[in-house]
Order: structure tokens, then C-alpha cells, then sequence
């Protein structure tokens, strides 16, 4: 029963986490490049090398952030 609510919790986040990078951005690449961003720094990652890999994937969208 634990695992199945755990689950289930984890499904939400993921559709949220969706449903924020396709509302704040008209680039969904570049939104899902920001998620990346503060998941990076929320785990413990160097801000400097977190910061590069958004710019990197901000260019792989395209171009630079909004």
C-alpha cells in the first residue's frame, strides 16, 4: 500500500513538473532545461557546472534563456 501511494505521488509530481515547463515557456525545451537547472542545484550540484549545463541545453533549443 506504501509503494502505490509512493507511486502515485511520484506520477503527480512528474505531470506538475510537466505542466509548469509547457505553461512558463513558450519553448518547452528551454523550460524542461530550467527544471534540469534546479534539480541540479537542489541536489547538491556545483551551481557553476549546473549553470553550464542549462546554457548548453539552452543552445541545443536554440538559443538563450527568455
Amino acid at each position: 500500500m506504501k509503494r502505490k501511494l509512493a507511486l502515485f505521488m511520484f506520477a503527480i509530481g512528474l505531470g506538475s513538473s510537466f505542466a509548469y515547463a509547457a505553461e512558463s515557456s513558450t519553448n518547452s525545451c528551454q523550460g524542461w532545461c530550467s527544471i534540469g537547472y534546479r534539480n541540479c542545484i537542489k541536489y547538491g550540484g556545483d551551481p557553476v557546472e549546473c549553470a553550464a549545463d542549462r546554457d548548453a541545453c539552452f543552445e541545443d533549443c536554440g538559443g538563450r534563456a527568455m
